[in-house]
C-alpha cells in the first residue's frame, strides 16, 4: 500500500542547497540515514564476497567514504538503532529488550525520552524530521518515534515500498516548498530497509540467482545453510537494486549531490558458523562487522577507504559534526572525520544480552577479546555491575583481519590484559551514563509480540 494512501503525512519544507566547490561547505545540509537491517559485510562484494551482490553500493563507495572494518556496538536491531539514534553504547541506553514473550509483555521497555536522539537534536537547528520502518522494533511501541515530525510504520514491507514510500514523502516536501510564503528548511529521513532479514524470500529473479558451493569463503556450511544463503544473498542484490533506484531518484531531482548520506547495517547475520542461525547470539565477525558508507560531500572523500576500526557509537558525533553542531561530552563516539583521532583510539566495545550475556573489545589491528558471564533470558535485568564483569570467562582472543572466521585462539596474555583494560575503561563510562529504559506503563499488544516472532525474536 502506498504510503500517502495509508497515513496523512504533514507536509513540511526543505531547504536547496546551490552548487559548491565543495559540498562539506554546506552548513546544514539534508541528511539521508539509509539502515540496512541484517546485512553482514562479508556479503557484499564491494567488502570483497565472491558473488556479487551489490553493484549499487559497490558503486556508492567507490565515490565516497568506505569503512572497512566497521563493528556494531550490537548485533540486534533495538539495541544497535538505539546506539546510532542516540550515540551511546547499548550498558548506557539499556536498551536490550528480554527474549522471553511472557517477560517482554510484562516489561515494555521502551528508550528513555530523556535520551536525545538523532532526530531531536536536528530539529533543535532547523530540521525537519521523517522515518519509515518495517521492523516492528523500530516502532512507536519501543520509543523510536521520538523526535520524528512524521514516522510510518508498516509491517514488513519490503525494500521497493520503502524506497517508494521515501520517494513520497521527498515528493511533498519538495511540492510544499514551492509556495512562495513556506519557509526552506533542511531535512532528516531515515529509511529502515529489512530485507535482508530471516525469513529470506526474495522476489523472482533474485530468489534463484545465487547458486553453487562458496569457494573463497573461510566458513564450511552445509547443504542446508547454502539454501539459506543462497536466499539471503538474492534479498541483499534486490536490495541493492531498489536502493540504486533510490540514487537515481535523489539525482533527478537535484537533491543526491548536496545530501549527506550515511549508509549501515544494525548489524549481520549468522549461518551456524558459531553454533547459531540469525543474530543476537555472539559477537564473531558474522554478526559485528557491518558496512558503513557515508556521502560526507568532501571531495578529498571520493572513493576513499578508512582501514581503522570504528563503531556504530561513532555515526551520531559524525552526524553533528558534519551539520556543524557540537558534540555532546557523554557521547564516547569519534568523529569519523577526525583521522588522528580514530588512529589512537584503542578499542571498541560490542555486547550483546539476549542468549547468552557476551562482550567484547576491538583495537585498530583488529585484535578482539571476546568474554561473557553466565545469563538466563528468563531473568532479565536491566543493568549488570562492573563487578560481574571483573572476572568474566574468556572465550577467546582473536586477530579478526588475518582470521575473520574467528576460529583460531591467539595466546598473548599481555594483548589480553591491555584489551581488558580497555573493556573495563569503555564499561565503566558506559555505566556511569546510564539512562535506563522506562516501562509504557501498559503490556505490550500481541499484535507487536507476533509481529517480533514473526522475524525469529521472543520464545
Amino acid at each position: 500500500m502506498r504510503i500517502i494512501n495509508a497515513l496523512l503525512i504533514i507536509f513540511l519544507g526543505l531547504s536547496f542547497t546551490g552548487c559548491t566547490k565543495d559540498k562539506f561547505d554546506v552548513e546544514r545540509p539534508n541528511v539521508l540515514v539509509l539502515l540496512l537491517d541484517t546485512l553482514r559485510a562479508d556479503h557484499l562484494s564491494g567488502y570483497g564476497y565472491e558473488r556479487e551482490t551489490s553493484p549499487n553500493l559497490d558503486a556508492f563507495a567507490a565515490e565516497n567514504l568506505k569503512f572497512e572494518y566497521a563493528l556494531t556496538a550490537a548485533p540486534w536491531t533495538p539495541a544497535s538503532v538505539a546506539t546510532i539514534l542516540t550515540g551511546l553504547y547499548p550498558a548506557a541506553h539499556g536498551m536490550m529488550p528480554p527474549n522471553d514473550r511472557e517477560i517482554a509483555k510484562a516489561v515494555s521497555m521502551r528508550l528513555n525520552p530523556n535520551l536525545e536522539t538523532m532526530p531531536e537534536i536536528l530539529k533543535k537547528y532547523g530540521y525537519k524530521t521523517a522515518a519509515v520502518s518495517p521492523n516492528p522494533w523500530i516502532s512507536e511501541s519501543f520509543g523510536y518515534t521520538q523526535g520524528f515530525d512524521q514516522f510510518f510504520y508498516i509491517h514488513r514491507q519490503v525494500a521497493s515500498e520503502i524506497v517508494e514510500s521515501g520517494e513520497e514523502i521527498i515528493t511533498k516536501w519538495l511540492d510544499e516548498s514551492k509556495k512562495p510564503d513556506q519557509k526552506l528548511d533542511p531535512f532528516f529521513l531515515y529509511l529502515h530497509f529489512l530485507d535482508p532479514h530471516d525469513p529470506y524470500d526474495p522476489p523472482v529473479p533474485y530468489k534463484e540467482k545465487f547458486k553453487g558451493p562458496l569457494t573463497k569463503s573461510p566458513f564450511n556450511y552445509d547443504d542446508k545453510m547454502l539454501e539459506h544463503i543462497e536466499r539471503y544473498d538474492g534479498e541483499i542484490n534486490y536490495l541493492d537494486n531498489e536502493l540504486g533506484k533510490l540514487f537515481t531518484f535523489l539525482k533527478e531531482k537535484n537533491l543526491y549531490e548536496d545530501l549527506f548520506i550515511i549508509i549501515v547495517a544494525d548489524h549481520g547475520e549468522q549461518f551456524m558458523e558459531h553454533g547459531d542461525q540469525r543474530h543476537g547470539y555472539k559477537l564473531f565477525n558474522e554478526e559485528t562487522h557491518v558496512p558503513l558508507l557515508i556521502r560526507t560531500g568532501r571531495a578529498r572523500d571520493a572513493g576513499r577507504v578508512v582501514n581503522e576500526t570504528v563503531s556504530t557509537v561513532d555515526i551520531l558525533p559524525t552526524l553533528l559534526k558534519r551539520v556543524n553542531v557540537s558534540i555532546p561530552s557523554t557521547l564516547p563516539g569519534v568523529q569519523l572525520f577526525d583521522e588522528d583521532a580514530l588512529k589512537i583510539r584503542s578499542g571498541v566495545m560490542s555486547e550483546i544480552r539476549r542468549i547468552y550475556d557476551m562482550k567484547a573489545v576491538t583495537d585498530n589491528q583488529g585484535q578482539r577479546l571476546v568474554m561473557q558471564t553466565s545469563y538466563s533470558p528468563s531473568k532479565h535485568d536491566l543493568k549488570k555491575s562492573l563487578e560481574a564483569w571483573h572476572s568474566p570467562e574468556i572465550v577467546g582472543l582473536f586477530d579478526t583481519h588475518s582470521d575473520y572466521a574467528c576460529l583460531s585462539k591467539v595466546t598473548n596474555p599481555a594483548l589480553e590484559t591491555r584489551l581488558k583494560g580497555k573493556f573495563d575503561e569503555i564499561y565503566t563510562n558506559a555505566l556511569n551514563n546510564t539512562v535506563a529504559p522506562v516501562s509504557s506503563g501498559s503490556q505490550l499488544k500481541d499484535e507487536t509480540l507476533d509481529q517480533l516472532k514473526s522475524l525469529g525474536y521472543l520464545n
